[in-house]
């Protein structure tokens, strides 16, 4: 049976990892008007992450770390983009990468183990770059334009790669020690290898990150030039890749990022209308049926959106062998939340008017920041189709052939 959202959370774990989350998002919020403004990547905001040990969120207890599960991790997110959505958008790459490596199981041991002891040790960061100029997202397929060279080989694995190319979107990069990079391998197998690269001065901004929303991201487009990374490093290749299954950390971590930002544009809707005083109405626009109506549909939105997002967060972590057919679940939830969230921040605008528009509330940078949802993968339409398809599939598995129907 679906829990209502306004249980959560249903744990003493889960409350205290929230609590960190708000303590920082606090903090963010004083910073995220002027960083916004200028476009300036929020340093001290990882600074506080790595001090408060958030960072270490989802390494495993083995390792030194929090061991913190897909659902924790989830609402971590949604409450750190309360406090500012650019930040709490990069360092779920973070998360993310690091989460679902645990998950899927399918890293060589000693590689996860080394970064999961960094990330503990020195509070190392990291993110999966696998976005290009041409190829755009990796969801829709394609062969990456970047490649790994063997270098060294002999009659058996090459002593090292040689990596070059470039990656757009590459999401907090002036705070990276690690990326997980995907190319191409030239060594006649037609597949692509990812490997787990320390980030240093190979990778130079080929453009800086200059957008309308999430704008102090850090996503750059970077080139690699002449990286050369042991054999080691490779973390395996398309061909020993698991179908079917989807990156909950990525989608729903993402999803939740979003429904922050339009918690925080509700809550400051809520505070303009109560202190909002026209001279002609003599008392808080909050009292009018109106505006309370608007402040209603944008958190009927957002109940909807989290208790879909949280429950499926729930079914992901509590019922593993289902992953393969919960997939769609995943794309549902991304598409819901993300719309939901952008609709309630319309709502949010229209409760201040042309005040929303102004930089002295945080109104419009919500309203930029919360679009950004719409472009991550699965796409609206991407999603829409592959479940029109699964039904026209669906019928037809139940139409009888017309030898059947001769049978009948």
């Amino acid at each position: 049976m679906m829990r209502n959202s306004i249980d959560y959370p249903t744990t003493e774990r889960q409350a205290r990892l929230i609590a960190v989350a708000d303590r920082l998002a606090v903090v963010f919020a004083t910073r995220a008007g002027e960083q916004d403004r200028s476009g300036a990547f929020p340093y001290a905001n990882f600074a506080d992450i790595r001090t408060a040990g958030l960072h270490a969120a989802p390494v495993p207890a083995e390792y030194g770390g929090w061991g913190a599960d897909l659902l924790e991790t989830v609402m971590m997110a949604e409450h750190l983009a309360r406090g500012d959505g650019s930040t709490a958008l990069s360092f779920v790459m973070h998360l993310q990468t690091i989460g679902s490596a645990v998950e899927n199981g399918d890293w060589p041991p000693d590689l996860l183990a080394e970064l999961c002891r960094a990330a503990v040790a020195r509070g190392a960061l990291v993110n999966s770059l696998a976005t290009e100029p041409a190829l755009g997202s990796p969801s829709r397929g394609g062969l990456p334009q970047t490649t790994a060279r063997p270098c060294g080989a002999g009659d058996g694995a090459p002593d090292t790669w040689m990596i070059d190319g470039c990656k757009s979107f590459a999401s907090m990069f002036p705070v990276l020690d690690y990326a997980v990079i995907p190319a191409a391998l030239e060594d006649g197998s037609g597949e692509v290898g990812r490997f787990l690269v320390a980030v240093d001065d190979r990778f130079q901004v080929d453009w800086a990150w200059d957008a309308s929303g999430m704008r102090t991201t850090g996503s750059h487009t970077i080139t690699l030039r002449g990286v050369e990374t042991p054999h080691t490093t490779l973390i395996g290749r398309s061909g020993q890749a698991r179908g079917g299954v989807g990156n909950a950390w990525f989608t729903l971590g993402i999803s939740a990022v979003y429904l922050g930002v339009a918690a925080a544009a509700i809550d400051a809707a809520g505070e303009y209308a109560c202190n909002r005083v026209p001279t002609a109405l003599g008392r808080p626009i909050a009292e009018l049926e109106g505006v309370q109506r608007r402040l209603g549909q944008a958190a009927l939105l957002l109940h909807t959106a989290r208790a879909q997002l949280y429950y499926t967060a729930e079914q992901w972590l509590h019922y593993p062998a289902r992953r393969t057919e919960l997939t769609a679940w995943l794309a549902a939830a991304k598409v819901t939340v993300t719309n939901h969230a952008v609709e309630a921040v319309d709502h949010c605008l229209r409760v201040a008017g042309g005040a929303g528009l102004s930089r002295t509330l945080p109104l419009e940078r919500y309203h930029r920041d919360v679009r950004a949802g719409l472009s991550h993968p699965p796409s609206d339409d991407e999603a829409a189709v592959a479940f029109g398809r699964a039904v026209v599939q669906r019928f037809r598995d139940n139409t009888p052939t017309d030898a059947e129907k001769e049978q009948i």
